[in-house]
């Protein structure tokens, strides 16, 4: 919450084949899960051919005597449609000091019952390959490019690689992008192809986009899925050539790399995946295929109802917190974790100033007299897990060099990088990741942290400062002077991947101004911080409903927070509800936003305390929906032109949905909702939770008609619950 100005393979772990009926895939490179059949191969025109099939269809032709494979089909099975429909052979791109552009020749390729290998060559020596495996039970495969240097001499400044690319037909006629912004509220953009569309991932604290790409080819209502697991520098491209074709690229920049004899480099993994009908199909292909594939298993009861408190007050801070932990059990709360300024000499001035001790690893004695392992076995005697944040990418200027080395900090071109907020204390300067000593140093403190004070979940928080990159030079550090961001994301991965392993059961947080929504952590983390921006309750909602077509809705986090005049200062109990169920649409909580005491839950007026004790009630009912389908009655992204607001979360069986609306300021009571997902041939009781009533319908009803909803008061809101009778 205390946010700056606030090896290879991912885990595609989880082997069992889900429920869901893959929409299909054909591409050059699916290749099947180990519950598939073994790879087959026919003859073909141009030599022997290899067919992988099974939901997911895979064509790659033989080119006659060569031993390698040129791509010659990316089709969705299901509908037939073709996005390639011509042959090309693999020729990454890659760009160095030492080639301006790799001159590739193609080579034999490997198959195995669930992979395909292809590779290429150069006269240097530089091998690239490309592998593909395929999931049958998701729906899509995993795409990733390695590089390998088995010349003689190094490979300068590797600037740019490529991780995807292919040559679209021209058939496939209009093309539209969507994606996420997320360099401030998160927005979602459809942008069209005229002759280039670029997305990028951003830099360093500087976002750009999310991580999920969808092309659509308009004129046939197919999608095509692309996921890049990596947070920044890469650029999803896309541009008309010549004759009329697309050219679909995914490249990998901001950094600089050396690659030695016998080194390698790889590109992050993407998944890839093809879908029909509407945008709801891609995105709910791709959030199946996180969960499925990539990220942790849920852990029990979860998403919790969560308490995130902090203090820069100067008294009593142990004891009010002590206080509060009694009051969060009783309020319905399950996760109950400290935030900032829990470090030694942290802020005592009141002022939320969580850069004062920030760095040290060590509990402030003055504020928690009887330490943090006393606060979490309280914790966890009242029922609930306990938590603490950590802020890595910046420390106190104060604490160097007598507990961070001068060594460790970043430089460019020799000067700090420095961070100065009105009203604070100290400075903070920006302490590099990419130095392998201070990773080391992380790894170290953040498992003691876990071990000695029985921690259930680390908020990990990028706080930094924003819109200067990390682009420390320094030549101690590891990293060459042109790659400090680049080698600070391998080690912030690597200590993700660390505590993920040696503590299964421990949930991760993402926060932070530039790494949220990062699917390069998707295989470690439970939790995304989704923004500081928690009111008014209409931003936080269209957030959230935005960010559910990133991550599932259960891992995206915001809570009430006392400085919501909209929700404290109103009278009436619907539209205190209304602005409680606004943080509803996923992780659910409360907290401090600026570190002082007078924010704390128990001091809400009564009427907020008694709301938010029955909606809590209310979401333990539905909050299992939120890490499924999501879907949206207003097309495309939850919104009508009256302004109500409404997302649909349904489980995967189609048995059971919940409907979130919310009628905001829009003077019309009535809306009539579209319903996707459920079951045509099932019967559904639906009941409306402050309507008080209930029907009767057929799942073919609700799918062809739709659900008419009514709010009568403005800024109302209302659940609507579906679960199937027979």
């Amino acid at each position: 919450m205390a946010e700056g100005c606030r090896a290879r393979r991912s885990a595609d772990h989880r082997a069992s084949c889900s429920r869901r009926e893959a929409i299909g895939l054909a591409a050059a490179a699916v290749a099947l899960a180990s519950c598939n059949p073994p790879v087959v191969r026919e003859p073909g025109r141009e030599g022997a051919a290899v067919r992988l099939a099974n939901r997911s269809t895979l064509l790659a032709a033989n080119p006659a005597g060569s031993g390698a494979l040129s791509i010659q089909s990316l089709a969705n099975r299901s509908s037939g449609f073709e996005w390639l429909g011509h042959g090309q052979s693999f020729a990454p791109l890659f760009r160095s000091d030492t080639a301006a552009e790799a001159a590739w020749r193609a080579q034999p390729f490997n198959t195995a019952s669930d992979a395909l290998a292809i590779h290429a060559t150069t006269q240097d020596g530089l091998e690239a390959s490309l592998e593909i495996v395929g999931f049958e039970d998701t729906g899509a495969f995993r795409w990733q490019q390695v590089y390998r240097n088995h010349g003689s001499t190094s490979v300068r400044r590797v600037r740019e690689a490529g991780a995807f690319e292919l040559t679209l037909d021209a058939s496939v006629g209009t093309l539209v992008v969507h994606c996420l912004r997320r360099d401030g509220d998160y927005v979602r953009e459809a942008l069209p192809l005229n002759d280039r569309v670029e997305v990028r991932g951003g830099e360093w604290n500087k976002p750009g986009h999310a991580g999920l790409v969808v092309l659509e080819a308009r004129s046939h209502a197919e999608f095509l899925v692309v996921g890049i697991q990596q947070e920044r520098g890469w650029t999803f491209s896309l541009e008309r050539t010549g004759d009329g074709r697309a050219r679909l690229r995914v490249d990998i920049g901001d950094m600089a790399v050396d690659l030695e004899p016998g080194q390698s480099l790889e590109s992050p993994p993407l998944f890839v995946g093809a879908a029909g009908g509407s945008l709801e199909e891609a995105v709910n292909l791709s959030l199946g295929h996180l969960r499925t594939r990539i990220m942790p298993k849920p852990l029990e009861g979860t998403p919790w109802v969560s308490y995130d408190i902090w203090s820069t007050d100067r008294s009593d801070v142990e004891t009010r917190i002590l206080d509060e932990i009694a009051f969060a059990a009783r309020l319905g709360v399950e996760l109950f974790y400290l935030d900032a300024a829990w470090y030694r000499n942290s802020s005592v001035r009141g002022t939320g100033d969580w850069g004062k001790g920030l760095g040290s690893y060590v509990e402030d004695r003055a504020k928690f007299p009887r330490g943090l392992r006393y606060l979490s076995d309280r914790v966890h005697a009242a029922g609930m897990k306990f938590g603490l944040w950590v802020g890595p990418n910046v420390v106190d200027v104060a604490l160097v060099p007598g507990e961070i080395p001068e060594s460790w900090l970043a430089q460019v071109d020799g000067k700090r990088n420095e961070l100065s907020i009105d009203g604070w204390e100290n400075k903070l300067v920006q302490a590099c990741l990419g130095c392998s000593e201070y990773a080391h140093h992380l790894k170290t403190e953040l498992t003691r942290l876990v071990r000695d004070y029985g921690l259930d979940w680390v908020k990990w928080d990028n706080s930094g400062i924003p819109g200067s990159p990390a682009r420390c030079t320094r030549a101690d550090h590891g990293h060459a002077a042109g790659d400090g961001s680049a080698a600070a994301l391998r080690n912030e991965y690597a200590i993700f991947a660390h505590l993920h392993n040696s503590f299964p059961q421990l949930t991760l947080e993402q926060c932070g101004y530039g790494s949220r929504l990062d699917y390069g952590r998707a295989a470690y983390i439970r939790a995304n911080w989704c923004s500081d921006a928690t009111f008014p309750s209409e931003r936080v909602r269209s957030n959230a409903m935005a960010c559910a077509t990133v991550y599932p809705a259960s891992c995206n986090a915001s809570w009430i927070v006392r400085e919501d005049q909209g929700l404290f200062s109103q009278e009436e109990t619907h539209r205190i509800d209304s602005g409680i169920r606004s943080r509803m649409l996923g992780l659910f909580g409360v907290g401090t936003l600026n570190g002082q005491m007078s924010q704390r839950a128990s001091l809400y007026p009564p009427r907020v305390i008694d709301r938010l004790v029955y909606q809590i009630s209310q979401y333990k009912q539905f909050r299992h929906l939120l890490s499924q389908q999501v879907s949206f009655p207003f097309a495309p992204y939850g919104q009508n032109a009256q302004g109500w607001q409404a997302v649909q979360f349904t489980d995967d069986a189609g048995l059971e949905a919940i409907v979130l609306c919310f009628r905001g300021s829009g003077t019309q009571a009535d809306a009539r909702l579209s319903i996707s997902r459920l079951r045509a041939n099932s019967h559904y009781r639906v009941h409306r939770v402050d309507a008080g009533t209930d029907e009767r319908l057929s799942g073919e009803q609700l799918l062809q008609s739709g659900l008419l909803v009514r709010i009568d008061a403005t800024d109302g809101s209302e659940i609507v619950r579906l679960k199937a009778v027979g």
